[in-house]
């Protein structure tokens, strides 16, 4: 029978968790300083995806998330 996994993970935040945080979070602070510095949206929005698509690039391939049962 398989588990939940919510059940046994509580509270607990893993590495992809954290990167789907941080993909919005280097967006935004890009907009931020756009907003800041005077920018274009869209050339705020060029600077910051360069490091959000690293990060996903980082979580697929990198450090893929594995399958339930591959531990």
């Amino acid at each position: 029978m398989l588990r939940s996994v919510a059940s046994d993970a509580r509270g607990v935040v893993s590495v992809h968790d954290a990167i789907l945080a941080l993909i919005p979070a280097i967006l935004a602070l890009a907009a931020l300083a756009g907003a800041v510095l005077s920018w274009s949206w869209g050339t705020a929005l060029a600077v910051g995806s360069v490091p959000a698509s690293g990060t996903v690039g980082y979580a697929l391939f990198y450090n893929p998330p594995a399958g339930v049962g591959e531990n």
